[in-house]
């Protein structure tokens, strides 16, 4: 099998959730799902698919550097492309289902897969996120990103997550107004050091000068610790909103860190940023083979977000004042396990065990099951099983406490045997009787 071959494998077997993963997803969708809806962020389902033509002015725009399309060709001569953000097919059902005649601001909740073309760490690769997203349409106040916010660290908390540990980190980026104030200075600045940069602070400059901010070679930290400050430039509405935001996290007793240097260009994100990450503890260990090994002062991003506004007027046709925030659901799986926490509770162990011998006892054996189910007993059932013998053999193996025996006797007597599987004690009880008798011996 070629390399390429293998990676497409890798790509798609990443989509697979097992039972176990699967439990860790249903419980962090659970906390986050119930704490959106407290603050009332409605459900909303949008298409895997999508016209790319819908992408053409954001990328025209610069805001899909990061997260390119995945355009699909079809054999009916069709183009389609695959969902690449959550937020914009919200804006795309925004207009196509006329939402703007509805009282605002309007609070969606949204989950899901996107997929996209990353050239966030090299040239290009096929990547994708699966997010749990907030989207707010039509609060131009600060109060929008306090509530996302508010409601994405609580999330983590529930999940599971050290909130001592977590941190956001914000920054305003400037608006379509003061942002020339800040460019030209800034270009300035940097122009006349042009060739003392390393080769990606070069490319940078020419295309999304504010990454030199945080490239990680010492020359070019240096050289960008006196470079103007977007803080110094930002005009006056962009200064409250900041400041509102900030008063709304005091208020919350959330830690955070307004770092000027904090620039997403090339994203959907305008004006405003902000990251929720959490910084691992130097003490902080993982299990690396047979040896634990530290991890000093590393930080993980496990959920971001901002306003949109830009993007929401691009895909909308009209002025649109947008703020989104999505929970990285892969980061929080790999935080949780690399600082040797719970990724979900393990399963309950099932008390009770149903094993059946025969076809007619087989058809009988889903009726007895609903009234359990009915009767809030849980239950474990291998009716794909012939023998009585290696069906409790399954229920010794699995630690269940008791077993229910129908057989073909019991099957027409509408009756059915109890054995506790420790002692090998059992009793015949009629079915009717069932529901009741299992409640009071798994009470002792």
């Amino acid at each position: 099998m070629s390399k390429s071959k293998d990676n497409t494998h890798d790509f798609i077997n990443r989509f697979d959730r097992l039972p176990t993963r699967e439990r860790f997803v249903l419980k962090v969708k659970e906390a986050f799902s119930s704490l959106a809806a407290f603050y009332g962020f409605e459900p909303i389902h949008t298409s895997l698919l999508e016209d790319p033509r819908l992408f053409g002015g954001l990328q025209k725009a610069g805001l899909m550097g990061e997260r390119s399309p995945v355009i699909c060709k079809t054999s009916l001569g069709v183009d389609l492309a695959l969902r690449s953000s959550g937020a914009v097919e919200i804006f795309r059902a925004y207009t196509a289902h006329r939402m703007n005649g509805l009282p605002h601001p309007l609070k969606f909740l949204f989950e899901g897969e996107s997929f996209f073309v990353s050239t966030r760490e090299s040239d290009g690769h096929l990547d994708s996120v699966y997010e749990l997203g907030l989207c707010m349409i039509g609060e131009e106040g600060p109060i929008a990103e306090a509530e996302i916010i508010q409601v994405l660290w609580k999330s983590l908390e529930k999940a599971g997550v050290d909130a001592s540990l977590l941190n956001v980190r914000i920054n305003a980026t400037a608006c379509n107004e003061c942002r020339p104030l800040f460019r030209t200075p800034y270009l300035a600045y940097f122009r006349p050091r042009f060739y003392r940069l390393c080769k990606g602070c070069r490319r940078h400059l020419k295309r999304n000068p504010t990454k030199i901010l945080n490239c990680k070679e010492e020359q070019c930290r240096g050289i960008s610790q006196n470079a103007p400050q977007v803080l110094d430039y930002l005009c006056e509405v962009c200064k409250k909103h900041l400041r509102g935001v900030l008063e709304f996290l005091d208020e919350m007793r959330m830690s955070y860190f307004l770092d000027p240097k904090f620039f997403r260009d090339g994203s959907l994100f305008n004006s405003l940023n902000f990251e929720i990450a959490l910084a691992l503890p130097a003490e902080a260990v993982v299990e690396d083979g047979k040896e634990p090994t530290a991890i000093p002062g590393e930080s993980m991003v496990l959920a971001e977000g901002g306003r949109m506004s830009k993007a929401g007027e691009l895909v909308v046709g009209r002025r649109l004042d947008v703020a989104c925030g999505v929970m990285i659901l892969e980061a929080v799986e790999r935080i949780l396990a690399r600082i040797g926490g719970e990724l979900t509770d393990s399963p309950k162990k099932p008390r009770v065990f149903l094993a059946q011998l025969g076809e007619l006892a087989k058809r009988k054996s889903l009726g007895l099951l609903e009234a359990l189910r009915a009767g809030e007993i849980s239950v474990v059932e291998s009716l794909g099983r012939d023998s009585v013998k290696s069906q409790l053999n399954v229920a010794e193996r699995i630690g269940a406490e008791v077993a229910l025996i129908l057989g073909q006797k019991e099957a027409l007597d509408s009756t059915v045997i109890v054995r506790e599987i420790s002692s090998g004690i059992q009793e015949t009880i009629p079915q009717d009787k069932l529901v009741e008798f299992l409640k009071r011996k798994l009470k002792r």
